[in-house]
Formats: C-alpha cells, structure tokens, sequence
C-alpha cells in the first residue's frame, strides 16, 4: 500500500503547516498474484464503487444525447455538489479503499499491543501486518511535517465524519417515507444514504490511519518524480496568493501525477478540487 502526499501550497514561514492532500493506491507488488496464479480480483464493494463511478463519468460525457439533456444536468448539478465537499474528506474515502482489505490485520495489530501481549500471535501479528509507505516531494515538505499534517486531518476530521454520519442516517429515517410517493424519484433521500456512506468511509479511514501512525506502521519515503512534476512549469496563468502563500500544485499537474502513479481518473479530480479549495481557504482566511 501506499499514500502520495501532495503539498497544495506552502508558507514562506516553515512555522506553518502546508495544505497537503492524500492519494492512495496499491503498490503493484501488492495488487499483483503470485506466478502462476490468476490475477486476484477486487472486493465485492470495490467492484460496485468502481461500476457506480463509471455509471456517474459517463453521464458527463457529450456524445451521448438524453431527453431534455437530463443526463448532463444531472451531471453538472451533481458535479457542482461534489465540489463543496472538502478535499480532505476525498482523501480519506481514497485511503479507506486501499487499506480496506487489510483493516482486519490492523485492528487485531492494535488491540494485541494495547492489552500488552507478548505472545506468539503479537510477533507473528508484527511479521504480517502490512506497513504502509508515504510517499512525498523532499523539496517541498519535510517528513515531520507530513506526519504531523496527516494526524491533524484525520484527528480533526474523526469526530466531525462521526457525528454527520449518524445526522445523515437520522435524515434517512425521517425522508423514507417519500419513497411511497409514485412517480417521483426520491433524490433527497437518495442523496443522504450516500452521504452517510461517505461520512462512514471517512471515519474508518481516519481510525485505520491514526492507529498506522501511533504504531509507527508507516515508511516515509521520498520521491522524486514528485519533485519533478511540481517543479514544471504549470500550463495555466499563475496566480498570486496573500501572506506569503504559494501554490505548489496546479490544475495542469494533476493528470501528469495521476498518469506517473498510475491512479484512477478520479484522482485528478480530486486534486484540481483540493486545488481550488486550498485557493478560496487560503484567500478567506486572508481576508479576514
């Protein structure tokens, strides 16, 4: 497994924490079987979340007509929601899908050391638990500033996923009842079972990576690649932010890092969002 942590902008003053984002996949050791064998196939639910993101892409797509364009609107109202919710919540559902498979081994890693035993299953728990490795740009983020920056989000964003979690499954039960209604397809509803789901996803995602942080699972490793593309020169007009701020990561960078890690499509999106976020973030907190 690993995280590619990507600095979206930087203070003149190394006082102060960079915006940064998380990217996770699977390594291709990892992912790949053993020689001979077939290849292993994806989870149940990884296979499902990959269908419904191809389903939702191909709503955008401007070769295929509908009637009254629905499927477009849909997709750039949708589009348009999806923006407003924070990067860092993309990042953790993105871990959550990498570290899935291995949540098991992790949890039975810490409650084995919490309780202190020093047994045959604590050291055989040692030798199989799957370390997770950091990936980040030497120039540009030091690595205590990455941990330190990876347990702020997640400590910040744990009991905030938590308790919106179970607001949106309190919105389920009191919207239900719409779905007895002919004739009309009950968005609302609709709308809140998914954001329960991603709320879940986020809040396993910032348990899993806080227990990988206090059991010193993971490997901080530099990588040069990244230090390349951030390096070039961005394809757009470049622009200025207050206080010393400065954009380390531009919309043009985005499909260059998804290509060189080999990430999803959707990774790119995530990022020129965290892109604009950090922009606005940085400019509203200036302002004020």
């Amino acid at each position: 497994m690993k995280i590619v942590a990507v600095p979206l902008a930087c203070n003149a003053n190394p006082a102060k924490l960079p915006y940064l984002t998380y990217l996770a996949y699977k390594s291709t050791k990892t992912a790949s079987s053993a020689p001979g064998q077939a290849p292993a196939r994806p989870a149940f639910s990884q296979r499902m979340i990959l269908k419904a993101s191809n389903f939702w892409n191909s709503l955008g797509r401007t070769d295929k007509r509908s009637l009254f364009d629905w499927r477009r609107r849909t997709y750039v109202l949708g589009e348009k929601i999806m923006d407003r919710i924070a990067y860092e919540e993309w990042a953790l559902k993105g871990i959550d899908q990498v570290l899935g498979p291995s949540m098991h081994n992790l949890v039975r890693y810490t409650q084995t050391h919490r309780r202190g035993q020093d047994t045959e299953n604590a050291k055989k728990d040692d030798r199989t638990v799957e370390r997770v490795s950091l990936l980040y740009p030497p120039s540009l983020v030091s690595p205590p500033t990455v941990i330190e920056s990876l347990r702020r989000m997640t400590t910040h964003r744990q009991p905030y996923h938590y308790r919106y979690l179970w607001y949106n499954v309190a919105g389920i039960v009191i919207t239900s009842p719409l779905f007895i209604l002919p004739a009309v397809p009950n968005i609302i509803t609709y709308y809140l079972l998914w954001r329960a789901w991603s709320h879940w996803r986020a809040y396993m995602a910032s348990k899993s990576v806080l227990s990988l942080i206090q059991k010193n699972l993971i490997e901080l490793q530099p990588e040069e690649r990244l230090d390349n593309i951030l390096a070039s020169s961005p394809d757009e007009k470049v622009e200025s932010l207050p206080e010393d701020w400065t954009m380390t990561v531009h919309p043009s960078h985005a499909s260059k890092i998804q290509h060189a890690f080999e990430l999803p499509e959707q990774a790119s999106v995530d990022l020129r969002r965290a892109c604009s976020q950090a922009m606005a973030d940085i400019r509203k907190k200036s302002s004020s």
